[in-house]
């Protein structure tokens, strides 16, 4: 789940989210938060047809708040053992300046890391999947009303893919600038490097830029990745994804989104997703997805994928 902190507070006031998160106040320095997501789905490759019903995750975010400091324990599950999603300390500086240390989501990608604040179901790239999700480090953020510029030190970029220590100048980078000083306008450029000195992999590199667009209950979106080695040796390409959002009411969205991948190797993808989605209650959705994938060069030609889904937030 994206952590929560200054810069992610810019993100959410200026992008919203599928399905919005409440807190709930134990005391006055702890609340919890968290979702239970569960969905039904389906996904056709011409040969195979796979269907499952089951509890897609579950998630109980502890928030802590001594005034200049505070801290998050993100503990998640999927039906099976529990698992320390993310951890960290955030100290506010002043200024618009915070420093965070711990294990904390990447500030790189567009789509949120949880089903649950995403506009669609399933991830853009199924294909390369090289958008970075959660490592340990050491960040730090500068923050105003025009926008935000970010330094992520860490362990690694992608999780494995480095030696797992910043022995010899092994370290992990990550960079993004974001700029909001136009109304409903979000342009956001990043950059993550692994070095891999002490692996048997070579570097790794990701360049993403985004922007979103946002005007009473529409949202348009474009996304574009140019990546090498990029978690895996000779992951190299680019990526693209373009994504509209429209509230059709207080309760009901419809979000549609393209998306294509084209690796060096001769292997690419395009996905075409529509998803519509309700509001039940303040704390429970659902919603549908549809979605189809065809592939060059992976040995599959297409891929239909249906999903009915319960969301329940916190």
């Amino acid at each position: 789940m994206k952590a929560y902190n200054p810069l992610t507070a810019v993100l959410a006031l200026m992008l919203g989210a599928a399905t919005a998160y409440s807190q709930v106040e134990l005391t006055d320095n702890l609340a919890i938060s968290g979702f239970v997501d569960a969905a039904y789905t389906s996904s056709d490759d011409g040969t195979t047809d796979t269907e499952r019903l089951d509890l897609e995750g579950a998630e109980v975010d502890l928030l802590f708040n001594l005034d200049t400091v505070s801290g998050e324990v993100h503990l998640q599950t999927d039906g099976g053992t529990v698992e320390l999603e993310q951890a960290f300390v955030t100290y506010d500086l002043g200024n618009g300046l915070v420093v965070t240390a711990g294990r904390y989501l990447s500030l790189l990608g567009f789509e949120a890391d949880e089903t649950v604040t995403r506009y669609t179901r399933s991830r853009a790239y199924d294909l390369t999947s090289v958008i970075p999700l959660y490592n340990e480090g050491v960040k730090l953020e500068a923050v105003s009303d025009q926008g935000w510029l970010a330094v992520s030190l860490q362990n690694e970029v992608w999780s494995g893919f480095g030696p797992g220590n910043i022995n010899g100048d092994a370290i992990g980078l990550e960079v993004q600038a974001g700029f909001t000083g136009q109304q409903g306008l979000t342009a956001v450029i990043g950059y993550a490097g692994q070095d891999t000195e002490g692996s048997a992999n070579p570097n790794g590199e990701i360049y993403n830029i985004w922007v979103s667009y946002e005007s009473g209950p529409l949202i348009l979106a474009a996304e574009y990745n140019d990546f090498a080695n990029a978690g895996e040796k000779d992951k190299t390409g680019d990526s693209v994804m373009v994504l509209g959002r429209y509230a059709i009411n207080e309760n009901s969205s419809i979000t549609g989104r393209y998306s294509e991948e084209n690796l060096d190797d001769g292997r690419g993808a395009e996905k075409w997703s529509v998803a519509p989605q309700y509001s039940f209650t303040d704390n429970l959705a659902g919603r549908i997805e549809y979605s189809r994938t065809d592939y060059v060069g992976t040995g599959v030609d297409e891929v239909d994928f249906f999903a009915l889904e319960a969301m329940f937030t916190f």
